[in-house]
């Protein structure tokens, strides 16, 4: 199976565990409170759509540990897509973003006004520990976990400071370095979504040390890359300012590859990340 085979093979069945953990998060709440159903309606809207790279990643990440795919991976595959649901909320907020995937951003679905806003921040906080619970109520190893858990509170951390000096560029209009774009690129697309999942999935499978920064120094050239691209697809960037930068970090990334398994899935992967035209 290719790249683009195995994303859209796992992407289907981390749908399928979202909808599971977000159904019995709805079950929960309704015996909580029947007053916050809409509310969580609102996050379970939030969670759908979107290419589920994050989670197929962190099943790849615990293949390539060794580990044997089942429910229990798929499931912490889905609290990463949660997490990034909340994320996004937050980030509509900060944006001023008016729609999120062809419908209102939720702090629009709930007035645009500070109600709204106010609403769609404690939905987004309440979504930013679901993971967490995801993967401490899971069957894993204690210290695998454990482990798991600094590594996701680092990425949260990691790109949440990536978020304010995105904010301290766009909106105040602060002098923008090449080490600025750099900082922002790592820490909000990087690590958050390549590194970060790849390794997650490979501690939850009892990988070493070695494997676990070889995973994270080819998913920080990768996701270097995939958001330059992204810039280049979204028109923010010209290309031939950029272009050659796509291909030396995605070069950077392939020289990591002789060091893990399935080097073939892993260029494909690669190519699929930098030649996409969406």
């Amino acid at each position: 199976m290719d790249f683009k085979g195995y994303l859209n093979s796992t992407a289907q069945s981390i749908n399928e565990e979202v909808e599971k953990v977000l159904i019995e998060f709805l079950a929960e709440v309704k015996k909580t409170n029947p007053k916050l159903i809409p509310f969580a309606l609102g996050l379970i809207n939030s969670a759908k759509g979107g290419k589920r790279i994050r989670g197929t990643l962190v099943k790849l990440g615990y293949e390539l540990a060794g580990g044997t795919p089942n429910l229990e991976i798929l499931k912490i595959g889905a609290a990463l897509e949660i997490l990034h649901a909340a994320l996004l909320i937050h980030d509509d907020i900060a944006d001023q973003s008016l729609t999120r995937r062809d419908q209102p951003s939720l702090y629009q679905a709930f007035g645009g006004d500070h109600y709204g806003i106010s609403q769609a921040i404690n939905i987004g906080d309440i979504a930013l520990l679901l993971p967490v619970r995801i993967i401490t109520e899971s069957s894993f190893l204690g210290e695998y976990k454990l482990k798991a858990l600094s590594y996701l509170s680092r990425i949260i951390i990691n790109t949440g400071w990536g978020q304010v000096l995105d904010v301290e560029m766009t909106q105040k209009g602060t002098d923008v370095t090449e080490e600025d774009i750099n900082f922002i690129n790592i820490n909000k697309t990087a690590k958050y979504t390549i590194a970060g999942p790849l390794q997650i999935g490979a501690i939850l499978s009892g990988a070493e040390e070695k494997l676990i920064s070889s995973l994270g120094e080819f998913g920080e050239n990768l996701g270097i890359a995939y958001q330059i691209k992204d810039d280049i697809l979204d028109g923010e960037v010209k290309l031939e300012r950029v272009d050659k930068k796509v291909i030396e970090y995605a070069d950077k990334a392939r020289s990591v590859i002789p060091q893990l398994k399935n080097s073939k899935l892993l260029n494909e992967m690669v190519d699929y990340m930098v030649e996409r035209t969406k």
